[in-house]
């Protein structure tokens, strides 16, 4: 059984990324990742059942990363701010990954091999629940029923990205899903982002 404590499980990871950015996730093989991290097969095994393995443990890694959420949570100025939080921990990944790995990883969700939305619909319960309290507040003006839009709001997102992949990274991806993300909710315009912020996204 993988063992992802493994001492040699971030070099691997590490390793890996950057090996599937240059050659393409399909193009590298568990021997080579092996060979540029200077470990042994066994030494692999021993963290990661195989490439798929890794892409999960960073997709559940974004997902668990409790401490720098929870930081950012208690900062944040409103409900909605921690629902972009809760999306920014993906679009990380993304921009980890770069255009080319994501979209790969993508073509493999859509051959059934990989299920990337699994983590992110992970937090459906939190969408939902800060969606009403934003409603309740009127940050959000959408009178929707949040049980069926927060999740598609995660979708939304999920589009913004598939897009930034097809079009090779030629746009901001942070904020143009914070801009389609305020007009899906209908933010109220003071909670929205200002121009500075966009250009900073």
């Amino acid at each position: 059984m993988a063992n992802r404590e493994s001492k040699h499980a971030e070099r691997i990871v590490e390793t890996a990324v950057a090996l599937f950015k240059k050659n393409g996730y399909e193009n590298v093989s568990v021997n080579e990742i092996c060979k540029a991290a200077g470990l042994s097969r066994s030494s692999f095994y021993a963290a990661f059942s195989g490439k798929q393995d890794i892409i999960e443990y960073v997709l559940a890694k974004a997902k668990t990363d409790e401490t720098t959420v929870l930081n950012h949570f208690m900062d944040a100025k409103n409900d909605f701010e921690r629902m972009w939080i809760l999306c920014d921990r993906y679009l990380s990944v993304a921009y980890q990954f770069g255009p080319e790995l994501t979209g790969a990883l993508m073509r493999l969700e859509l051959r059934g091999e990989l299920d990337i939305l699994k983590p992110l619909h992970a937090a459906d319960d939190w969408f939902i629940r800060l969606m009403r309290n934003c409603q309740q507040t009127g940050v959000i003006l959408s009178r929707e029923n949040a049980e069926r839009m927060a999740p598609m709001g995660v979708d939304n997102v999920y589009m913004v990205t598939y897009d930034w992949c097809r079009r090779g990274g030629d746009f901001s991806l942070r904020r143009e899903a914070r801009i389609r993300s305020e007009i899906f909710y209908n933010v109220a315009p003071e909670y929205r982002w200002t121009q500075a912020q966009l250009e900073n996204a």
